[in-house]
């Protein structure tokens, strides 16, 4: 018996340490995860308790989107408040031709023309948003956004415009509707035309438009002719291949931006040559960023102001790319997942409106509807 006792007690001295080392192990601390990440500029508040880790490696290879195709004439309705179209030709190169707008009033005058429906006007709220470039293990390019903002329903919209590059965008059908509650649905794709606020092109080039909150505003008076926000993002998809040929064309035009707020530009072509335009002081301002989201990114006085929001979502998708060199489609959608709305508001209603992925190589475009990733649309774009 004393025998016995002598190895059940040398077998739990063996058991024990073994235990205690297992329970004092708990998972990395959140300032080790956001080791790699940058630190937030003094001007915002650190939120790191509540920042999601960077997606892991462990992903689904379904994008769970269902393939189609825009009609050839009018809008289908391919989900509830999710609709696709087809436009031809929309008259942008007449708009231009008369000295373009330089607010949105101007731009609904000359729809309101153009469409024989007056008294349009449209106000188009702030876009909350979060954008990243990234190439693919085999040499293509990817171009992800989530589009942080209200919205009921959204247009999945197929251009083909005369004399320039076809493109997909996306457009915020609230924005249209109710600026102009008497514009025909059928009418709603050419109008859209003029209000892209994402797009990709048949050259590869992607865009994007991203709010900044601050007091400053863009209007740029000099004596070239005028753009506003979104008819600036229409202009690079139909007549810009690069990301330079997109800066050359941004310099030939005065911006006036739109909702009356500080806006700036995500651009990225299929070299995964990427940037950010910001307008400071009125002058345009180029910084190369793979990662957009809602604070300036221009080094200076202004750099880092934005929402504090922001400053997180930008340091998920800067460790996603730290640890991504190179990313599939499906690991793009996982960091889009973890930058998403539902992450840092604590309000159930709040969720991002729609996150769409380009594929800047094949030339396709994958949409995803308020955070429901297992259930989306895919469309290929043929020039």
């Amino acid at each position: 018996m004393k025998r016995i006792i002598c190895v059940l007690l040398a077998l739990l001295c063996f058991l024990l340490p073994a235990c205690q080392k297992k329970e004092e192990s708990p998972a990395p601390a959140p300032e080790t995860q956001a080791s790699a990440a940058p630190e937030t500029p003094e001007t915002q508040p650190e939120e790191e308790e509540t920042e999601p880790a960077a997606p892991e490696d462990d992903t689904d290879t379904d994008l769970c989107a269902v393939t189609v195709t825009a009609p050839q004439d009018g809008i289908e309705e391919i989900a509830s408040n999710v609709y696709i179209a087809r436009v031809g030709d929309c008259g942008f190169s007449a708009f231009l031709e008369a000295g373009g707008a330089s607010s949105d009033r101007e731009v609904l005058a000359f729809l309101s023309g153009m469409l024989c429906v007056p008294g349009l006007n449209l106000e188009i709220p702030g876009v909350g948003c979060s954008t990243v470039s990234v190439a693919s293990p085999d040499g293509g390019q990817f171009f992800g956004r989530n589009f942080d903002w209200s919205c009921r329903e959204v247009l999945l919209l197929e251009a083909h415009p005369d004399g320039g590059y076809a493109s997909f965008s996306t457009v915020n059908v609230d924005f249209i509707k109710e600026s102009a509650s008497s514009l025909p649905m059928e009418a709603i794709p050419t109008a859209a035309y003029y209000a892209p606020l994402d797009g990709m092109n048949e050259k590869g080039l992607a865009v994007s438009v991203n709010m900044i909150n601050d007091s400053a505003r863009i209007g740029q008076k000099t004596d070239l002719p005028d753009l506003t926000t979104t008819t600036a993002l229409r202009l690079l998809l139909d007549r810009a291949a690069t990301t330079d040929e997109a800066l050359a064309l941004l310099g030939e035009y005065d911006l006036h931006g739109s909702y009356d707020m500080m806006i700036h530009f995500a651009v990225t072509d299929a070299s995964g040559h990427a940037v950010a335009v910001e307008y400071i002081g009125q002058e345009m301002c180029v910084t190369e960023t793979p990662v957009l989201t809602n604070f300036y990114v221009t080094e200076g006085e202004k750099y880092g102001i934005g929402a504090a929001q922001s400053h997180q979502r930008f340091k998920v998708l800067e460790a996603f790319l730290a640890s991504h060199p190179t990313a599939s489609i499906y690991e793009v959608r996982d960091a889009l997942t973890a930058a998403g709305e539902s992450n840092f508001d604590p309000d159930p209603n709040e969720r991002t409106e729609w996150s769409v992925i380009y594929d800047q190589t094949n030339l396709t475009a994958t949409w995803y509807r308020r955070e429901n990733f297992s259930s989306g649309w895919t469309a290929a774009l043929i020039p």
